[in-house]
């Protein structure tokens, strides 16, 4: 077997709506669309995909990380604040990274991340 890459992270949600305006209106995905009669969303973030499911018996709740790359730790940090957002991990830096960890409604993982040599992937 030749693993490829990852096609996709899934989240199992709760409430579906409170996950949607999370992703989408705190941290800013797109919704590119929903599916199985609205308990399927996903976001599209380049190179993959944000799964969140909801009443699917393969997973339950509050157990994925995934982390989010973006240009500007610190920036993304402080406008997570100012929505209300509390960190669960506060800004941190290894010699190759910074993060910050926030969760979602679910106490799904999101690592906000920045590569020091500005890659992604």
């Amino acid at each position: 077997m030749n693993i490829l890459g990852i096609d996709f992270t899934y989240f199992a949600v709760s409430d579906m709506q409170k996950s949607i305006t999370f992703y989408r209106d705190v941290l800013g995905i797109s919704l590119a669309g929903l599916a199985h009669e609205g308990k399927w969303a996903e976001f599209e973030i380049n190179p993959g995909t944000l799964v969140l499911g909801q009443d699917f018996d393969f997973t339950s709740p509050g157990g994925g990380t995934v982390a989010l790359a973006v240009e500007d730790v610190k920036a993304a940090v402080e406008e997570l604040e100012q929505k209300g957002i509390t960190l669960h991990s506060a800004l941190g830096e290894s010699p190759v990274c910074y993060w910050a960890i926030v969760q979602d409604p679910d106490g799904n993982g999101i690592i906000i991340h920045q590569r020091k040599d500005k890659t992604v992937g």
